[in-house]
């Protein structure tokens, strides 16, 4: 067990802050600008069945099971908690995303290493990446609105997620796991839950305009963070380092539980079974299995590093992809049932829904793939490399890619519409229950819908 530092303290940066605030006042809302609104519809091969929503049957014997896991350890009631929406990193919305290509809004803010994560306050928090300036934790109102930011000595390229604590739980280049409150002190009108007012733009800022500083209810030296916290449902917290280990932290971040070497460098996240297995990728092209307790159970060998997260079906099969340029399907003993292949390295997570899991590619198209097999069921191009996608309840699939474009995806793989964002996509969006989309480009923090 290695000694740890818990305190609560205050961390902030008026720079940083002042232009976190600058930043924010040039946020553009696209219903001032009729050009934005209009759907994107010359990217893809299918772009001109723009409004096809036919809805594609599941496989008959593949329910939708157990998409989430125990989430008793993420915040209560909150739309998006974690990227990969719960501890299996399914990817699955348990609502249904925007029906239109309406831009909403855009913050230019450095994200586009992380993923949103949204709280039960409905409230959305990101982290940045300034090359002059360092790293922040923001915080904003769904009508993106910068309500608090904390600052840090380095990028944070880690995406947040939102405890049952009410600490939103993520990690910094500077080597530390975070635990933040977006408030310096708890306001005298809030009461457990942070106020009934805790979205309200009102509440951003002080008299000169700048948000708040937000508050570190803990920091925990740990080694440089790239990965995404998972939260088990007893409230630990896991998150791998790029010094080659998977750590178990306390809910509380008072002590590091365990650790396990997985080799890893480059920041692939964990994912928690139902039964508490933790399952994490790494560079060193293997996928590993730990039980909650930190005992390895087995590794599997792929053909090339594992940057994304490893994703759990309902049915409990593992699947994971690799820089080889394949999916694999993974049972619960560690043994292949099936791979795909792709045309280019996978470096995001794939996302599955009742017998289809759908992947992005470097080959720059998006594909979907039966779960009982590994057999195509379709494949839908644009113009540049498919990040990690998404899945609303009513099957319509949600996904960047490097070209610059917001795709929603019919299930049967035509083009529902597409929303130009001004910026490359790299991670995965998140759903808000309004039918608002949350997505990160290396320029801004994008809102789309309703």
């Amino acid at each position: 067990m290695r000694a740890v530092v818990f305190r609560s303290f205050f961390v902030a940066s008026a720079v940083s802050l002042v232009a976190v605030a600058a930043l924010a006042a040039m946020a553009a809302c696209a219903g001032d600008d009729p050009a934005e609104d209009k759907p994107v519809v010359e990217a893809g091969t299918d772009a001109p069945l723009l409004g096809d929503t036919a809805k594609l049957e599941p496989d008959a014997d593949v329910p939708l099971g157990d998409v989430c896991g125990d989430a008793a350890g993420l915040e209560k009631d909150a739309p998006w908690p974690m990227r990969g929406g719960c501890p299996k990193r399914a990817g699955v919305a348990p609502s249904a995303g925007p029906q239109d290509a309406i831009l909403r809004w855009s913050v230019p803010l450095r994200a586009g290493e992380t993923s949103p994560a949204i709280g039960a306050d409905r409230l959305i928090w990101v982290g940045t990446n300034d090359p002059d300036a360092g790293g922040d934790v923001v915080v904003l109102s769904s009508n993106g609105i910068v309500q608090a930011a904390l600052h840090t000595t380095a990028a944070v390229r880690s995406s947040p997620a939102r405890a049952a604590t009410g600490l939103t739980i993520v990690g910094g280049s500077d080597g530390a796991l975070y635990g933040v409150d977006r408030y310096s002190s708890p306001p005298a009108d809030a009461g457990a839950d942070g106020g009934d007012d805790a979205g309200d733009a009102s509440d951003a800022g002080d008299d000169s305009g700048a948000p708040r500083a937000a508050r570190a209810v803990f920091r925990l030296a740990l080694a440089p963070i790239s990965s995404s916290p998972a939260i088990g449902g007893d409230g630990t917290i896991y998150v791998t380092t790029t010094a080659g280990k998977l750590v178990a932290v306390a809910a509380d971040g008072s002590a590091v539980k365990w650790d396990a070497v997985t080799n890893d460098t480059l920041g692939s996240s964990p994912a928690i079974a139902a039964d508490g297995t933790v399952y994490v990728g790494s560079s060193d092209r293997k996928l590993y299995a730990f039980t909650k307790q930190g005992s390895s159970k087995w590794s599997f060998e792929t053909g090339g590093a594992i940057l994304g997260s490893p994703v759990v079906g309902g049915d409990e099969t593992i699947y994971v992809g690799s820089s080889d340029g394949k999916l694999y399907a993974i049972t619960t003993d560690g043994k292949l049932r099936w791979s795909y292949a792709t045309g280019g390295p996978i470096t995001g997570a794939p996302c599955v829904r009742a017998g289809v899991i759908y992947v992005g590619s470097d080959d720059k198209k998006l594909h979907a793939v039966s779960t009982t097999g590994g057999e195509r069921r379709w494949v839908y191009d644009t113009l540049g490399a498919v990040a990690t996608p998404v899945v609303g309840v009513d099957q319509t699939v949600y996904v960047g890619s490097a070209d610059g474009n917001l795709y929603a995806i019919t299930p049967k793989g035509l083009l529902y519409f597409a929303v130009n964002v001004k910026g490359s996509i790299r991670s995965a969006p998140a759903i808000g229950d309004d039918g608002s989309l949350y997505v990160t480009t290396d320029k801004a923090l994008v809102a789309i819908g309703p």
